[in-house]
């Protein structure tokens, strides 16, 4: 049964991991529904202690945001909501003048209304006292000001006569337009971060090995890597994406670990963080978390302990970012379920060294 979910999924050797990995800062934002409720809590830094949440309009419209306090401990807490087209990670942004900021105090409960652009930014931050540790509840309405509107396009052409590239995020099912973040790599003109289910722009030359990543609520994020895009005339991609379904099993195609070892290394946080919102943004479901190395690394025995150090190290992860532990449930399997049984060159190697989620309801 298909689950329903919103509107809107550096290693510190010693201390586990760097604080900017987690949400208490604005590189680790909870991506969150413009429709919705989810609760997130202070994670009681020393320094710093906050909470970054990101709204990204899918239509122009109104967010009315209700934010509530949860706790004895905490009294009031400061909050500012900025407004801009692009991604910020500095409250001292504020200071250009192209930034639209509204600030408040929290006290129990703060009610804060704002309209907002299509494919406009609202980053939310909260602070409060070193220590502290309550929750916050957010429930979060949106009302459109075209309704009628369902393609979420971001149309960048500025010259009809040069080529052109179209890429469309559909639903697999119903091929139906799906809003999401976009992270194109290639060439100058269209590298960058988009939030589109229609991305359009033009193309100064033929990009051979570019990269396509898509992350989208509700969905499994997709990676294309090596990616050939001609230059000639237009072009278009249509990727469809598939929902998250209970009971199904999926890879987390960005999680790296050092080699033979459990520790995970930075450039996977970017992924682990999208499975944080999907856990924060769904409180009705929970995972098995799946280790699995390559026979040639280990003996069976070692193989196994690896994996389910593995495994543990991204619930770990996932804790330290806000997620209840009992939703969590860490399994090693060592390497008695390989992808390549006999394994070729080390492609093949690197496909049985993964780690992947088991989606169940609680």
């Amino acid at each position: 049964m298909k689950i329903l979910l919103g509107v809107f999924c550096i290693l510190f050797v010693g201390l586990l991991f760097g604080q900017r990995s987690t949400y208490n800062h604005c590189s680790g934002a909870v991506f969150a529904p413009v429709e919705g409720k989810f609760t997130l809590s202070f994670l009681g830094a020393k320094k710093d202690n906050q909470i970054w949440v990101v709204f990204i309009a899918p239509k122009s419209g109104e967010i009315e945001l209700e934010i509530t306090a949860i706790g004895s401990s905490l009294t009031v807490s400061k909050g500012v909501v900025i407004r801009s087209n692009a991604e910020i990670c500095d409250l001292t942004e504020r200071n250009n003048l192209s930034l639209d900021s509204i600030s408040f105090e929290l006290r129990g409960s703060e009610n804060v209304s704002f309209h907002i652009e299509k494919n406009q930014y609202a980053s939310l931050c909260l602070t409060t006292n070193s220590g502290i540790k309550d929750d916050i509840i957010f429930n979060c309405k949106f009302k459109a000001d075209n309704t009628q509107e369902e393609e979420h396009v971001l149309n960048l052409v500025y010259d009809k006569t040069l080529p052109t590239y179209t890429l469309l995020i559909r639903d697999e099912q119903t091929l139906t337009p799906v809003a999401g973040r976009i992270f194109l790599q290639g060439s100058a003109e269209v590298s960058g971060s988009y939030y589109a289910s229609k991305l359009c722009m033009n193309l100064k030359q033929p990009i051979k090995k570019g990269s396509i990543k898509i992350d989208a609520p509700g969905y499994f994020p997709v990676e294309f890597k090596e990616r050939s895009i001609p230059y000639n005339g237009q072009k278009t991609d249509t990727i469809r994406l598939h929902k998250f379904e209970a009971g199904e099993l999926t890879k987390l195609e960005q999680v790296y670990f050092s080699a033979g070892l459990p520790e995970i290394m930075e450039e996977s946080y970017g992924q682990l963080n999208r499975l944080r919102d999907l856990l924060i943004l769904n409180p009705g479901i929970s995972i098995e978390i799946h280790g699995h190395v390559n026979l040639d690394e280990n003996s069976a025995k070692k193989a196994q302990k690896l994996s389910k150090q593995r495994a543990m190290m991204v619930k770990k992860y996932l804790v330290q970012n806000g997620v209840a532990p009992d939703r969590l449930y860490p399994i090693g399997f060592g390497s008695t379920k390989p992808v390549y049984a006999k394994p070729q060159d080390e492609e093949q190697k690197e496909a049985n060294r993964r780690v992947e989620i088991l989606i169940r309801k609680n």
